[in-house]
């Protein structure tokens, strides 16, 4: 899961993911790490979760109905998922299975980390206004402002799309790692054991001649025969 922080991070400095989701009224955020007491390493931590959280909040029919000639927009919200989840299947997955399982794995994971601060919103809200709900009810009133619908299906949409997104790619990287059931764990000379010997060729027996090819001779004078004689046509003895 942790890989997708650098990604969201690549995508909210390099691809301006703030200014492409928002139509370019605010731009260029990753500029303040020139001004921010940590430098580019506040800057980091910050465009990391500030990433993670608008491609976990902005699902890709979002990009795709509303923005459907924006192909830099749809790029700034895929890219993350399809580099964490073919960079992630890469090292853990062994078939096209465990790659696409693996992002679905991704995706749940980061579904139900942004479900804390709804429910962290709401309880807080909730206790110190003394009107339960209220901090839900606010959440879900900016998510539908943003992408007309209420944060938890917006979440669960953005999350499950990006990971199926990757989970293509990652299921391709299962794939070249793929091996037959039976064949994962063997050595390649395991391997040739099991496929049997390999054929050898003994000159001396290819050479000898066996006894049916041999010539017929006769029992009493040695002379050779025809298969076919019954009488010694040497010394005329039957054969």
């Amino acid at each position: 899961m942790l890989c997708l922080l650098p990604m969201a991070y690549i995508s909210f400095r390099f691809l301006d993911l703030t200014g492409q989701i928002t139509g370019g009224l605010i731009k260029n955020i990753g500029e303040l790490g020139r001004i921010l007491p940590g430098g580019e390493g506040m800057m980091f931590v910050l465009g990391a979760i500030m990433g993670v959280g608008m491609i976990c909040l902005f699902p890709v029919h979002w990009a795709l109905f509303y923005y459907p000639g924006d192909v830099m927009l749809l790029i700034a919200i895929i890219l993350p998922w399809i580099l964490c989840c073919t960079i992630t299947s890469g090292l853990m997955a062994h078939s096209p299975k465990g790659g696409f399982n693996t992002s679905i794995a991704i995706g749940l994971g980061y579904f139900f980390a942004m479900l804390l601060p709804y429910i962290v919103m709401g309880a807080v809200l909730g206790s110190a206004l003394g009107a339960p709900g209220l901090g839900t009810a606010l959440m879900d009133a900016v998510a539908s402002g943003l992408t007309d619908l209420p944060y938890v299906l917006a979440v669960l949409l953005a999350t499950m799309e990006g990971a199926a997104v990757g989970g293509v790619f990652g299921a391709f990287v299962g794939s070249l790692k793929y091996e037959p059931e039976g064949a994962v764990g063997k050595t390649k000379k395991e391997r040739s054991k099991s496929a049997g010997p390999e054929p050898t060729f003994d000159r001396s027996s290819s050479s000898a001649v066996s006894p049916a090819s041999e010539a017929k001779r006769c029992s009493n004078c040695g002379a050779k025969l025809e298969t076919s004689d019954e009488f010694c046509t040497n010394c005329g003895s039957k054969n």
